[in-house]
């Protein structure tokens, strides 16, 4: 039988400088005061209820496990489990906590309008029609737009309010900004990972070099992509007064 002793000895090491919870023997993992104040102040700003919960040992994101990870997520294909944030126990920081809890409570326009057509569109699937994608031009960048606009851009924008959304929640609480990855040094460094998501699908999908307007079309993307992400940033960031 394993020792709790080691176990315990393994959290200390693992604790970063604003941990997410604390590991309480007996009882398990429970929220920190500083994740505490972070969920009050989200309920105060957004009339919700965020419920944090410690991730399980075999709970995982998109494939990848979640405890020692410092990440988290919230079911969102839910609606009944749309306020509940899973976060890693043993590497999530209250950063983390903040993150996902602007996920549940505050998520961007652009996410409510995408959560409402998926659940028209789950109550009544026959009102839906898929769109013909070789209808729409390639040569002069359209179909790369597309691309970007469905696959690339809701999450782009959604991460950057999330983590503007967690900036002002921490920064009002005075608590330090502390990413759980440390490749993370500022706000925006995790979002600007989803910038090419929409071109990765699409390149995936589509045979052949890009034409001068597919070239185009993607440097317009790029360039957009930073002004994006701050102005989105600063939604966020100001719905916490």
């Amino acid at each position: 039988m394993a020792d709790p002793s080691l176990f315990q000895a393994y959290l200390n090491n693992q604790s970063s400088k604003t941990p997410a919870f604390n590991f309480i023997p007996g009882v398990g993992f429970q929220p920190t005061e500083q994740s505490k104040s972070v969920i009050d102040l989200l309920n105060q700003a957004s009339g919700k209820q965020f419920n944090l919960q410690p991730a399980n040992s075999v709970m995982a994101n998109e494939g990848i496990p979640l405890w020692g990870s410092g990440g988290g997520f919230v079911n969102q294909k839910n609606a009944a489990d749309r306020n509940i944030g899973y976060v890693d126990p043993l590497q999530g920081t209250v950063h983390t906590v903040a993150h996902e809890g602007a996920h549940a409570v505050l998520p961007s326009s652009l996410k409510k309008d995408e959560l409402r057509k998926f659940d028209t569109f789950s109550a009544n699937p026959s009102q839906g029609f898929p769109i013909n994608i070789g209808t729409i031009p390639r040569d002069n960048g359209q179909r790369l737009r597309w691309a970007h606009e469905t696959y690339g851009k809701p999450t782009l924008v959604e991460e950057s309010h999330a983590q503007g959304v967690a900036e002002g929640v921490l920064n009002k609480l005075g608590i330090p900004s502390i990413s759980s990855v440390d490749a993370y040094k500022t706000p925006l460094d995790y979002p600007s990972t989803f910038v090419t998501q929409g071109l990765d699908v699409y390149s995936k999908n589509e045979i052949g070099p890009p034409s001068p307007g597919e070239r185009n079309e993607a440097r317009r993307i790029f360039g957009a992509a930073e002004p994006l992400m701050q102005r989105v940033f600063n939604q966020g960031y100001n719905l916490i007064r």
